[in-house]
């Protein structure tokens, strides 16, 4: 009973049983009054007709918002829940001034299906609607409720009669209407948007805003995390290192989004490249840190589903280490142990490990991209996000002849 009031007095950090019941109390507070039955092994809520909410996304937006911002965080997520027992389907009529392009990272839409494969096995159909965007981030539809935003994954209502670009193409002529000028400067040379309404970052698909930013040339953005839009100029050498800077800060707290760097052609986001040594170093960094967080939580939930299906499957971690000398590069590498069945991360290294009679280990490390080149038939992609390979026997000692070892 003194647990709540000792965190309190000592400002404890949440932990997720306790996050839980908080985000009960609020819920009935709020006036939902269906049954709320808190699944801990899972962190998430099964509620009326047998529908679950995750807690996951929840508890880590509540653990990374300030003091101030903590109540506003849980009562938007509770808005959502409740929202989402009362919104029925709606005509189009009705929903179409609401209608919203949201850019989401492809790890979410994975999250989202795992959860379903935890819940109705891998056999049960499962698809998403978007537009690609980058290489690790997709355009989804939404509705822009009052007090949450509605993401469409499986895309407009077969009832509407719109297609996924007809839909997205009215949604983003609303986010139009509803964005005046709104760019602040945060470091020389880099503007941030302040709409602060969620859709900051999908105003990347409006290039006639960013071009009103006072950069120095054409439009160079970056969306590290759902509620930042950075742009600078692309005749802005120094602007452009600005911004990357600044991704590492914002991925620290807000949910990531991208870690690429885009420009516009004929009016349709690309990528940008800079050609700047000193940007794709740190790019390349901010991207393995995005991987990072990506693969831990991927291999957190399969470890999961393996371990309640008993599946007897060993997903490898990825992880990062500083090269020497390296001035702040890093390289990945995970681990593949012979007789054992695993899933590979993608990463630039792999420790090739076979253990011995008396316990010890060969450990032999290799570059990734020779390994998948000469040996690619061990090798067997596996359709998720981020991406897997399932591991087919383990190479042998001519095989091994083959590639380069660096240790």
């Amino acid at each position: 009973m003194f647990g709540p009031l000792l965190d309190k007095l000592f400002n404890r950090p949440v932990t997720e049983e306790g996050f839980a019941q908080l985000f009960i109390k609020a819920a009935r507070d709020a006036g939902f009054s269906g049954p709320l039955d808190y699944r801990p092994s899972e962190f998430r809520l099964l509620h009326d007709n047998g529908a679950y909410f995750n807690l996951h996304n929840a508890f880590r937006d509540y653990q990374s918002a300030d003091k101030a911002h903590k109540p506003s965080v849980l009562n938007g997520y509770v808005s959502t829940l409740i929202n989402a027992k009362q919104t029925a389907p709606q005509t189009f009529e009705r929903v179409r001034p609401l209608l919203r392009p949201v850019i989401r990272n492809l790890a979410m839409l994975e999250e989202v299906r795992l959860h379903q494969a935890r819940t109705l096995g891998w056999d049960a159909p499962y698809s998403t609607v978007y537009q690609p965007l980058g290489r690790d981030c997709v355009t989804l539809l939404a509705v822009d409720y009052p007090e949450s935003t509605s993401t469409l994954t499986k895309g407009p209502q077969e009832d509407w009669g719109l297609t996924m670009d007809e839909a997205l193409a009215i949604a983003v002529d609303n986010l139009r209407e509803a964005t005046p000028d709104a760019f602040e400067e945060i470091e020389p040379g880099v503007y941030t948007g302040r709409w602060n309404d969620g859709y900051d970052t999908s105003r990347v698909l409006l290039p006639d805003v960013l071009q009103r930013a006072p950069i120095k040339g054409l439009p160079v953005f970056m969306i590290p995390t759902r509620d930042v839009l950075l742009v600078t100029g692309d005749r802005d050498e120094q602007g452009i290192r600005n911004m990357v800077e600044v991704c590492f800060k914002a991925i620290e707290s807000g949910r990531v989004v991208s870690s690429q760097v885009y420009t516009y052609q004929d009016q349709q986001v690309v990528p940008f490249i800079s050609g700047d040594a000193v940007v794709e170093t740190r790019l390349a960094s901010l991207e393995q840190l995005l991987l990072l967080g990506a693969y831990h939580d991927q291999k957190e939930l399969l470890d999961t589903i393996h371990t309640e299906q008993q599946n007897d499957v060993f997903v490898a971690t990825y992880q990062l280490f500083e090269l020497a000398g390296g001035n702040g590069k890093a390289f990945s590498v995970c681990s593949w142990t012979k007789t054992v069945d695993t899933l590979l991360p993608k990463t630039d290294r792999v420790a090739l490990v076979e253990i011995q009679d008396d316990g010890s280990a060969n450990v032999h490390v290799v570059e990734w991209d020779e390994l998948k080149s000469k040996l690619g038939e061990l090798l067997t992609p596996v359709s998720v996000y981020p991406p897997l390979y399932r591991t087919v026997g383990f190479p042998t000692e001519q095989q091994l002849s083959q590639l380069t070892v660096l240790s």
